[in-house]
């Protein structure tokens, strides 16, 4: 697996953002991890339209994990955690 996207320090929007932009370029059977200054809420809606599942957990340091894939892909976060 390759190392997270790391966007803690990026103001909103850009966590968004990116991430949208990196799902994308994301390759059947593969899945995006990113960590986040907070729980990226607002995308949540937005990735169940688009056919993605994800999970999302809380860091020590306060800030957000959050690893996505494709619908079809779903057993993917298994090996994530």
């Amino acid at each position: 697996m390759s190392s997270p996207l790391d966007l803690r320090h990026l103001p909103p929007p850009e966590p968004m953002e990116r991430i949208v932009a990196a799902l994308d370029a994301l390759p059947p059977g593969a899945a995006l991890v990113a960590l986040t200054p907070f729980r990226p809420l607002p995308l949540l809606p937005m990735l169940e339209a688009w056919g993605f599942c994800w999970r999302i957990e809380d860091t020590p340091d306060g800030h957000a994990r959050i690893a996505i894939c494709r619908r079809e892909d779903e057993a993917r976060l298994d090996d994530l955690e």
